[in-house]
């Protein structure tokens, strides 16, 4: 691996619920994990059915004799999709491995609790007390986190139900950008639009701009923003205050924030690999222009890109 870049790796790239089958076997059918590498330094990001796969690899690694970099785990919220991978990653079983798990404080329960209920012996056979790796829970109490030559900052995301974090990390001058389960058609509607919604109608036009202000400037420039796009355009009509967006919404504010790559991430559950095929030549031919060099794609379980 190049030492002046990030290795990002998407092992699951679907939304909501795992979607294993024929219709889903380009894209993929396990829930979102990301990671990224860089020399010793191993981020990973939510831990969804994905994480599996990947555990499975280091896994390999370490019974190979190789020395396994320690974990940094950071889950971008505690919905079911983005931790449930998590009982099945096998170096948490692995005595020595090094395991540090880090989320917002802004969860209504404890981190740990939340992690620890969703293995209760009422859901599932073990609890996290069979965890053999030394393991470390954190709350998120600073704005960026240093991780090697790696630096990590966060925000928290206002339009999913429950919240949600958003992450970006810098090498250099190499950036990307993680962020997933956000609304973001919440902050480019019409006032009539959201007026009479019930979680965010609060929210008024001058307050969604900043928030929509906040969220390109996270993402200003990034080499590559790893976006929720869940639904199609005429999907979205019927998923208002559902907590995603349309994929022509993130688009646009990708390219207006100068983003040089967008993953389209978080796939609708009902979503086929020829239908988002589909998608990738629609909307490439709106968004795919001689006047800019963004690069338009959706994310696939197993892609590896260099940053």
């Amino acid at each position: 691996m190049s030492s002046n870049q990030l290795h990002v790796t998407f092992w699951g790239t679907r939304g909501s619920l795992p979607t294993p089958g024929r219709m889903t076997e380009k894209y993929g059918g396990n829930t979102p994990c990301v990671s990224i590498e860089h020399q010793d330094s191993l981020v990973i990001i939510d831990a969804g059915t994905g994480i599996r796969l990947l555990g499975i690899e280091l896994a390999k690694a370490v019974n190979a004799g190789k020395h396994l970099k320690k974990i940094h785990l950071f889950l971008s919220h505690t919905h079911w999709d983005h931790i449930q991978g998590l009982p099945f990653f096998e170096p948490a079983f692995i005595p020595g491995v090094q395991m540090h798990i880090y989320g917002s404080p802004a969860r209504e329960k404890v981190l740990e609790n939340i992690l620890e209920g969703q293995m209760d012996t009422h859901y599932f056979p073990i609890d996290m007390s069979m965890f053999n790796a030394t393991l470390e829970i954190h709350e998120i109490n600073a704005k960026a986190i240093e991780i090697g030559d790696l630096r990590l900052d966060w925000q928290e995301q206002i339009f999913h139900p429950g919240g949600c974090a958003r992450y970006r990390i810098r090498l250099g001058d190499r950036t990307m950008v993680y962020a997933s389960d956000i609304e973001l058609d919440q902050m480019t509607d019409p006032p009539e639009n959201f007026q009479a919604d019930p979680q965010w109608g609060h929210l008024d036009l001058e307050e969604r701009a900043r928030l929509l202000a906040e969220f390109k400037d996270f993402i200003r420039g990034a080499d590559l923003l790893i976006g929720d796009g869940q639904y199609s355009e005429t999907e979205y009509t019927n998923r208002r205050g559902w907590g995603h967006s349309s994929i022509p919404t993130v688009a646009e504010i990708a390219i207006e924030s100068e983003v040089k790559q967008l993953a389209v991430f978080h796939h609708e559950p009902r979503t086929s690999d020829s239908q988002i095929d589909d998608y990738g030549r629609t909307y490439g031919r709106r968004f795919r222009t001689k006047e800019t060099s963004f690069n338009l794609f959706w994310a696939r379980e197993g892609m590896t890109i260099a940053v």
